[in-house]
């Protein structure tokens, strides 16, 4: 497999800061909220659906870790479809990748402002809603387009910060748990537990992204295996903790709409609820971290692969970031941030994200059958019981497909056939490299 622009880009990004991004990417505002919706649905049984989203999402981090220990370019699940499957699956997840990463941009930058509300409430209403997000978002493009480095150092920074409330109301948890508060366990039955599961997931997701900048790692075969492994281990271990210490501590989870916070000032006052809104706006700053430096580099790829504009792979000879791709990622997601379109557009996330686990659980199988046939054997990390894993993941998957409302995959669907008359467009542009 062809490594595009491997002596273009800069390998800057080490080890930790490969970690830090992918606990970026995955903790972010949800845990903060996702207790008490998830209590209503079932009750203490919510902890079970969390158990059953976290294995789920760690089985599909197993299947990026082994496909992505294989390259060493930019691209993430991109690259890998287009590599185990050809140019058209590959572009159609790359196009939905490139979408909701300005769509999520828009979204995560407008909810940064709602988070930091609560110190400063006028921020919460337009028109400086709007330019305090557009603020963010400046400085989070300034910050990349000094290097990938410097952006990684922003994003580990971030991904300590916001562990250290965590780790409080975990060790809380423990200090105060109660095994009666866990009875009756399902007092509202298991009807609910589907949705439960697909609600707790969300929580989880984002891994994905941190394995995409894989052309500025130092060494992406390497770090891209142990930084998913370790990031899902403690994310798993954070949010299970969260999670008991929640229905051990708040008197009615159920319901609540901002359940660590209320845990935390039940037990430590109102100066422990702003301990961790402050670790919210923390968590929230560091995925809008994670999402500009990550979000440009799916652009790149795609244009480095001749399935965009070719000027949106150029990199910068002194900072050794694709500057173009930033930029042109910036300008959409704050056009969408300005007007709101965003919160229309942000359903189109599910599909995307199903697509591209599918689509990395199938190249499993693709690379394992080349391995065979290959004189020099098995290349790159791989997961013992793979193949089982994957078809595992790829079944649990459908299944949450088929509770997926229709309308969100109505919206996914209508996105990725939009993006097939630019796959061909692009195909008749003679200016445009087709490397296969």
């Amino acid at each position: 497999m062809k490594d595009y622009a491997e002596k273009d880009l800069k390998r800057s990004l080490t080890l930790i800061d490969v970690v830090g991004l992918g606990v970026n990417a995955v903790i972010g505002q949800g845990i903060f909220l996702l207790p008490g919706l998830a209590a209503a649905l079932l009750g203490p049984a919510s902890l079970a659906a969390l158990l059953v989203a976290a294995g789920l999402a760690f089985m599909i981090a197993l299947c990026f870790a082994e496909v992505g220990s294989r390259f060493k370019t930019t691209g993430g699940a991109y690259a890998y479809s287009r590599e185990a499957f050809g140019s058209f699956v590959g572009f159609e997840v790359g196009w939905m990748l490139c979408v909701v990463c300005v769509v999520s941009w828009a979204a995560l930058a407008n909810g940064f402002t709602l988070v930091l509300g609560f110190f400063f409430p006028e921020v919460m209403q337009a028109p400086l809603q709007q330019i305090v997000a557009l603020t963010l978002m400046t400085l989070m493009v300034g910050v990349n387009l000094r290097g990938a480095k410097v952006g990684g150092a922003l994003s580990t920074f971030c991904s300590v910060a916001k562990l250290i409330p965590l780790a409080i109301i975990v060790f809380a948890g423990i200090y105060a748990f109660d095994s009666s508060k866990f009875v009756p366990f399902a007092p509202m039955g298991y009807e609910n537990f589907p949705k439960a599961v697909l609600l707790l997931l969300y929580a989880f997701v984002g891994f994905e992204s941190s394995v995409v900048p894989a052309g500025e790692m130092e060494d992406p075969r390497k770090a891209v295996p142990f930084s998913l492994v370790s990031v899902m281990t403690l994310v798993c271990v954070v949010y299970t903790g969260v999670f008991v210490a929640c229905v051990s501590i708040h008197p009615e989870l159920g319901g609540s709409k901002s359940p660590v916070s209320e845990a935390a000032e039940a037990l430590f006052g109102h100066g422990g609820a702003s301990i961790i809104a402050a670790g919210i706006v923390i968590s929230v700053l560091g995925i809008n971290a994670a999402q500009a430096l990550v979000g440009p580099r799916k652009v790149f790829a795609m244009a480095e692969r001749g399935d965009l504009p070719a000027f949106l792979a150029k990199v910068h000879k002194e900072s050794g970031v694709p500057r173009n791709a930033i930029l042109a990622t910036f300008l959409v997601s704050a056009v969408l941030t300005v007007s709101g379109r965003f919160e229309q557009l942000a359903v189109l996330g599910v599909l995307a994200r199903f697509v591209q686990y599918i689509a990395t659980c199938l190249a499993l199988f693709v690379f394992r059958a080349r391995d065979f046939k290959s004189e020099d054997g098995p290349q790159g990390f791989r997961v013992p019981g793979g193949p089982a894993i994957s078809v595992l993941t790829m079944l649990l998957i459908c299944w949450l497909i088929y509770e997926t409302p229709g309308v969100k995959l109505l919206w996914g669907l209508a996105a990725m056939l939009l993006g097939i008359p630019f796959y061909f467009l692009r195909r008749q542009d003679s200016s445009m490299p087709h490397p296969d």
